[in-house]
């Protein structure tokens, strides 16, 4: 019997076999799936695993449509993501609109490692936010990431290219297209240098949410100027338990000289075997 692990991304399937499943037996369990679950539309293989600062991976066809472009939707929204390129988890989807129930109408939020934009768009479209900044490195994330904010009819979510550890002079701002669906590449996507007039007016923030990838470092030590007193940041981290995690956020608060307030932690789901997301939620005093 063919055992294999997947997910599913709306109409899209991503198998992963064992090493000694030849190819005949998996393009028949991908073909067999597809007669169980007539939305899924392409299977692919994931034949490597998630890797790099961009958390690329790579997939090969197996049955189906051939693309490696997903639509996906999830909380009243649609996202629209190419797999190979743009690194999406629908096992968030909880932690997502659990963050959007905690964001008030009045406030400014700015969402760090934003990918194609799940975190900017369930939140601007559940909370009804003022604005919500979304700051993403990865230009193919952020081609999709303004489609993703068209197709959500959504007018108070800004799309930013942009590293980081950079200073914010040094980011881009993404103007969203007319009508994304009918562009073909990125010179329908242009990208603007200057962003004073935005940054004027959101260089704090009410809310920052972190879901930072695997990475070593933490990217606390860049959030410090996004904050004001009273500021709320949403942290994830990757560890066995949350001690460590909570160990660093204080830490590094402490060497930066910032008074936080721990209010909350959770664990945000298993990645691997006695490994977990965890989430912590903390005041800037």
């Amino acid at each position: 019997m063919i055992k294999a692990g997947y997910d599913f991304l709306g109409n899209m399937a991503v198998l992963k076999f064992s090493e000694k499943t030849l190819a005949r037996e998996k393009v028949k369990f991908a073909k067999k799936l597809m007669q169980e679950r007539p939305n899924v539309l392409t299977v692919l293989e994931k034949i490597e695993k998630v890797h790099g600062r961009l958390r690329t991976l790579k997939t090969k066809h197996l049955a189906g449509k051939k693309t490696k472009e997903a639509l996906y939707r999830e909380s009243g929204c649609v996202f629209k993501l190419n797999i190979d390129s743009c690194y999406f988890s629908p096992r968030l989807s909880n932690e997502r609109l659990e963050i959007a129930g905690k964001i008030k109408p009045s406030d400014k939020v700015l969402v760090l490692f934003s990918g194609v934009a799940p975190f900017p768009i369930v939140i601007a479209k559940h909370s009804k936010c003022k604005k919500v900044v979304a700051v993403e490195l990865g230009r193919e994330c952020c081609k999709y990431a303004r489609e993703n904010v068209k197709l959500n009819k959504l007018s108070n979510v800004e799309i930013i290219q942009g590293d980081v550890r950079n200073p914010p002079s040094k980011w881009k701002l993404c103007r969203i297209p007319e009508h994304p669906e009918n562009s073909k590449d990125n010179k329908n996507f242009p990208c603007v240098k200057k962003l004073d007039k935005l940054l004027e007016k959101n260089l704090s923030f009410d809310k920052i949410v972190m879901p930072r990838p695997q990475l070593k470092d933490s990217f606390l030590e860049y959030i410090w100027k996004f904050c004001k007193k009273n500021t709320e940041v949403y942290y994830y981290d990757f560890g066995k338990d949350a001690e460590e995690i909570i160990d660093k956020v204080l830490s590094e608060a402490k060497k930066a000289k910032k008074r936080i307030k721990i209010f909350n932690f959770k664990k945000a789901g298993e990645i691997a075997p006695y490994k977990y997301r965890w989430r912590v939620d903390f005041k800037i005093l």
